[in-house]
């Protein structure tokens, strides 16, 4: 429990030394009367404005304001009417049931507590990660570390299956949806080896689950004003990012946050600026998930695609949300709010199948009915991760078989925003998503002969496997053939690479000198099996230090055979 405890403290902490900030006044919830509510809401959303869409009726649209905020809408001739004002959450909560938190809505370190004592009564698959002490990301601005579970058949190893990130939370006061990941966490764990189809996925997938991604102003919410929506960084009289605008895909276009740092909607003063942004992307570039599925609130819908932009898989990416939002009892689909959000960034430069979830009507339901929403949704979580990925498979080095990390398109079909799909460079491992068809794939990397597989067939909802092997492209020495049943493959200077094959089991070694023949490094000098190597210098001495730039010579001796040649190391 005292490492429980030391998370608990990081977690509750805050930097004293943070100024509070002058415009510290509670936000507020107003209600505008419009013959024209859809094309208000519309047009208050391209200005900026916090436009609550799942509340937004007929004939009305509600607004979270600042003060500065009201008078705007006063100065357009509006009529806002004040509905609520920001409070603690912890008060309202403590008003309606008579007691304090955890008896309802989970405060911060209640969340976390829960996290950890899953992960305790499910150790072989399950555990709680500090995701910012892991990937070496900073700290939240108030100086709290970001926290997942990971839920796997061997959750302590790194295997090679595809992953899955649900994450929650991005806009702390949407407090339902912490509850709809912490019951997925509890589900997939407490139903595992009795529910066939939560077995299934838990043994094929690495599951990630971080119920709230913005744990600043999830404190914030709770201890002071329950209608914050950002982060809590400081820029000078003004507070707060708005995260679900932080990210770079269509950060720049017309279709994003505010630049305003008093707004609501506040993009950042760059994209990825944000702590919780930059964790969230190491995090993706450290796992390279397949599907993510990003729970907000409210409307009752599945947000695809990007909001100004086009995604040439449009048409499909409209029909799985449908689908997925029929799966959560919606039943109702819509292109996002503004470009900049998470999922858009996991969709385009990541390739991954995402979608975001608006759930629920409001921020702030009861608790029973939170329950109850995620008890509804947690269908659509199952079958997002049942849903079999379209194309996939891994892509190697023909030569050694090492995993390689290359670029998979599809020729004919336009990327124009950046979109890419990239195998992971520890395990090959690639995730395409696409409608069902026939398609000519290409892939290509770096010092490899860039392959193109034709007429692929990808049938929609059942998977289509295509692994492939790059051959090596020889820019030094290259021996194919019986000459190299045992002795030099092939050599790649640039790349400071040498490939070898031998027959049989062999005393292989392999220096490296400087141009004046003193040695810098022993890569090899042992007993090798049977088949194709590969051995690449990282460009350090035997010391560890790093050899200048420049022309090196290298000495393979494989049995009784012996090979020169040339590497260069680039500046």
């Amino acid at each position: 429990m005292r490492g429980l405890a030391a998370l608990l403290f990081l977690y509750t902490a805050v930097v004293l030394a943070v100024a509070i900030p002058a415009r510290a006044e509670p936000l507020r919830h107003v209600r505008i009367e419009a013959q024209d509510a859809p094309s208000l809401a519309v047009e208050l959303l391209r200005s900026g404005f916090d436009v609550l869409e799942g509340e937004t009726g007929p004939g009305t649209v509600d607004v979270i304001v600042t003060a500065e905020d009201l008078e705007l809408l006063r100065d357009r001739g509006l009529q806002p009417e004040l509905i609520a004002t920001g409070r603690p959450y912890r008060d309202i909560q403590q008003e309606a049931l008579g007691a304090a938190v955890p008896t309802g809505y989970l405060d911060l370190a209640a969340v976390l507590t829960r996290m950890q004592a899953v992960a305790d009564s499910f150790p072989s698959i399950c555990r709680l990660v500090d995701l910012t002490a892991e990937l070496g990301t900073p700290p939240t601005f108030e100086g709290r570390h970001l926290y997942a579970v990971k839920i796997s058949d061997n959750v302590a190893t790194d295997e090679d299956e595809p992953a899955f990130l649900q994450v929650a939370a991005h806009h702390c006061r949407e407090i339902v949806t912490p509850v709809i990941g912490l019951l997925a966490i509890e589900q997939l764990t407490s139903q595992y080896g009795t529910d066939p189809a939560v077995t299934a996925v838990v043994d094929e997938y690495e599951i990630w689950i971080a119920p709230v991604w913005n744990p600043d102003g999830y404190e914030h919410v709770f201890n002071v004003d329950n209608l914050w929506r950002k982060n809590r960084r400081v820029f000078g009289p003004d507070v707060g990012v708005d995260l679900n605008r932080n990210y770079s895909q269509g950060w720049f276009n017309g279709c994003s946050g505010s630049t305003t740092p008093s707004s609501i909607t506040y993009k950042g003063p760059a994209p990825s600026s944000e702590a919780e942004t930059m964790t969230l992307e190491a995090f993706t570039e450290r796992e390279r998930f397949a599907k993510v599925l990003d729970h907000h609130s409210s409307g009752r819908e599945v947000l695809h695609g990007y909001a100004c932009w086009t995604h040439p898989f449009d048409a499909y990416l409209q029909s799985e949300a449908q689908i997925l939002s029929n799966q959560a009892g919606y039943g109702s689909i819509r292109a996002p709010s503004a470009d900049g959000e998470h999922y858009e960034w996991q969709l385009g430069p990541r390739g991954a199948y995402a979608f975001l979830m608006e759930t629920h009507t409001t921020f702030q339901p009861s608790f029973a009915s939170a329950i109850a929403e995620a008890q509804q949704v947690w269908p659509a979580t199952r079958w997002m991760l049942q849903r079999a990925i379209p194309l996939q498979g891994h892509v190697t080095d023909a030569v050694s078989g090492d995993p390689v990390e290359a670029e998979i398109s599809f020729a004919g079909v336009v990327f124009a925003n950046g979109e890419m799909n990239v195998s992971d460079p520890g395990t090959g491992r690639y995730a395409a998503i696409m409608p069902g068809g026939t398609y000519d794939v290409v892939v290509s990397a770096p010092g490899y002969v860039t392959q193109t597989v034709t007429a692929v067939t990808v049938v929609a909802g059942a998977g289509t496997v295509l692994d492939i092997a790059l051959q090596p492209e020889a820019t030094g020495a290259f021996v194919v053939g019986s000459a190299a049943e045992t002795g030099l493959l092939y050599v790649d200077p640039l790349r400071l690479a040498v490939g070898y094959r031998t027959a049989e089991a062999l005393p292989v070694a392999l220096r490296i000198y400087d141009v004046r023949g003193a040695r810098v490094r022993t890569l090899l000098d042992e007993n090798m099996g049977p088949g194709t190597h590969r051995a690449v210098w990282d460009g350090r001495s035997e010391e560890g230090a790093l050899s200048p730039a420049g022309v090196y010579l290298f000495r393979l001796s494989v049995g009784e055979q012996v090979h020169t040649g040339k590497l260069v190391r680039m500046p």
